[in-house]
């Protein structure tokens, strides 16, 4: 999902990329939201990134049209990826997940 050069050094700088994708729903029509930050603002995202439970077991959603999440983050040049359901869309992964839509752009 990410390129290398997305997570590419720069010397000592902290570089983060989240990418959030939401795709179901009653339309079914994928929406994606992608957030970069350098030096000082990466290191406000970074423990963001490390609250979610990126291995934690997924709890299965129930009932039609609900959204499926997918959430990529790159940081000092490691991947994480998670999918999840809209039941799981709770806690440190609502967090990132708003921040993204705020602060990020549309994908």
């Amino acid at each position: 999902m990410a390129d290398q050069k997305d997570v590419d050094d720069r010397g000592d700088e902290a570089i983060v990329v989240i990418m959030v994708e939401r795709t179901g729903g009653i339309t079914g029509i994928p929406r994606r939201w992608r957030a970069e930050a350098e030096g000082d603002d990466a290191s406000s995202w970074i423990p963001l990134i490390d609250a979610c439970p990126w291995d934690g077991a997924r709890r299965p959603t129930r009932g039609a049209d609900r959204f499926r999440w997918r959430v990529h983050a790159t940081a000092h040049g490691a991947d994480r990826e998670a999918e999840f359901g809209d039941a799981e869309l709770e806690g440190a992964w609502q967090t990132l997940v708003e921040r993204v839509r705020q602060h990020g752009r549309p994908g």
